[in-house]
């Protein structure tokens, strides 16, 4: 079962919140995650992506790369 989470996008000027399916690929499918791992969110306003991490259910955004922005 795909868990979905509650995110804000992080990205400058869109304020857009709710909850997504992580993917393991930035850009990819939804998919299952595990506890620990990087996970990417892909924002449906803004359509930028973010890498997080998921630990026990709680979702940690972590620093952008220059590849990122």
């Amino acid at each position: 079962m795909l868990s979905s989470y509650p995110v804000a996008c992080p990205h400058a000027n869109f304020g857009w919140d709710g909850s997504l399916v992580p993917s393991q690929l930035r850009d990819g499918d939804g998919a299952e995650i595990t506890s620990g791992h990087r996970a990417w969110f892909h924002c449906p306003r803004c359509q930028g992506a973010w890498e997080v991490r998921i630990t026990n259910d709680r979702v940690v955004v972590l620093p952008a790369t220059k590849l990122d922005r």
